[in-house]
């Protein structure tokens, strides 16, 4: 029986969720994987689904997918936010899949959203239900799925990109929300928030609504400069490359003040600190490197303490690991070294290895039988240098090392 106060529910929803399509032939953007000839698209209507992962920006059209695919396929469809699931709602999920499968069976699709803040044992235990066949997986990230998922579980999922929605995909999704709101959007408020929303379906949306509710007694011009005020406030994650790069390069560039600020302005905008961490251990070998192998210790610690330590606690130990970053000395031997390496190999550079020190080793002369633990012998025909230390205190002393051991010019 349906509640004769359906309405008001539906009435108090986000105009963004009343608004989502409820069929593919309705769904705005992400052509070239739902356009006609799109693979997935063809998924979807061959009823062949499997196991995926949607990624790409917010308000780009995941969620409306997941349920579309609900729908087209008749499936039984269940939510969770991974942000706030645990391991016993996954649990009672899958009872529910189940019961559907052995009772009527259905199948059930299980659309996971923000699937990378699932930890690494949540991950592996979706993984045991998505492998059974009790659940299809759709997943949903705004973060690279490769640095966020466990190998294992990207490897039995279809993974599927999602791009921002073009100028025209919002605003054709902006004039289904005025004939739903009943109003005209003037046509530089409609430039505006074309600008603001950057591919975000929802940001638009937003505006819209608020264009609506709260707009009227203002002059055109009043409400622009209000938008372009409020812009900051919907748009914490837009900058989110650009913030990072800055506190990068904040580090590189030795000021420890520039990079904690580039850092606090990524956490306050609500970026991942594992994100941030990651960042920070790469830094920590392509900047640092050889200069000072305890900054990898460093980084590496504040990236696994990421893992197990959320906000608002885990800002202190990654302002620890940017400090020491930026105050350390600097070199990129180590990546110059392995950049140089692969050019060689890719330009054909395929040496056989020497016989004495294969895996049937003739000839190898063992190290540790000499004196200072060394002894001079080949590890390769051609002798070309790709680790040159760099000019800092550590590796001076690395290259004088070189120097006496192997008598480099």
């Amino acid at each position: 029986m349906q509640s004769i106060f359906g309405g008001n529910f539906e009435k108090a929803k986000p105009l963004s969720a009343r608004l989502r399509p409820k069929k593919l032939n309705e769904f705005q953007g992400q052509e070239k994987i739902l356009g006609q000839n799109g693979v997935l698209r063809k998924i979807i209507e061959g009823k062949n689904l499997s196991n995926m992962i949607l990624y790409g920006p917010s308000g780009c059209g995941k969620s409306s997918l997941g349920e579309i695919i609900s729908r087209e396929l008749d499936y039984n469809f269940e939510t969770l936010n991974a942000t706030i699931a645990s391991l016993n709602d996954l649990r009672g999920i899958v009872d529910v899949a189940k019961r559907n499968l052995e009772l009527y069976g259905k199948r059930t699709i299980l659309f996971l959203d923000e699937i990378h803040r699932f930890n690494k044992t949540q991950q592996d235990a979706l993984l045991s239900y998505t492998e059974s066949g009790i659940l299809i997986l759709v997943g949903a990230t705004t973060e690279n799925p490769y640095h966020s998922l466990n190998n294992a579980l990207l490897s039995r999922c279809l993974l599927f990109e999602f791009k921002p929605l073009t100028r025209e995909n919002i605003n054709n999704i902006l004039i289904k929300g005025e004939e739903l709101l009943e109003v005209q959007l003037p046509k530089e408020i409609r430039e505006v928030i074309l600008d603001i929303s950057q591919g975000d379906s929802r940001i638009a949306l937003n505006y819209l609504e608020l264009y609506k509710s709260s707009c009227s007694g203002y002059t055109e011009k009043e409400i622009i400069d209000l938008f372009r005020e409020r812009k900051a406030s919907y748009h914490k994650q837009e900058d989110k490359y650009n913030l990072i790069s800055a506190m990068i390069k904040s580090i590189r560039g030795s000021d420890p003040d520039s990079a904690v600020y580039w850092l606090a302005r990524l956490l306050h905008g609500g970026e991942d600190p594992r994100y941030i961490a990651r960042r920070i251990s790469i830094h920590a070998s392509e900047d640092i490197g050889m200069a000072n192998p305890e900054a990898m210790l460093i980084a590496n610690s504040a990236m696994n303490m990421s893992e197990k330590i959320g906000m608002p606690e885990i800002r202190i130990i990654l302002s620890q690991a940017v400090i020491y970053l930026a105050i350390s000395t600097k070199s990129n031997s180590s990546y110059l070294a392995i950049d140089k390496a692969l050019k060689d190999i890719e330009n054909g550079d395929l040496e056989p290895v020497p016989i004495h020190i294969g895996d049937k080793a003739v000839g190898y002369r063992y190290p540790h039988d000499y004196s200072n633990n060394f002894v001079e012998q080949k590890y390769r025909e051609q002798k070309k240098r790709y680790y040159i230390p760099g000019n800092n205190r550590n590796e001076k002393l690395i290259e004088e090392k070189l120097e006496k051991l192997w008598k480099l010019k």
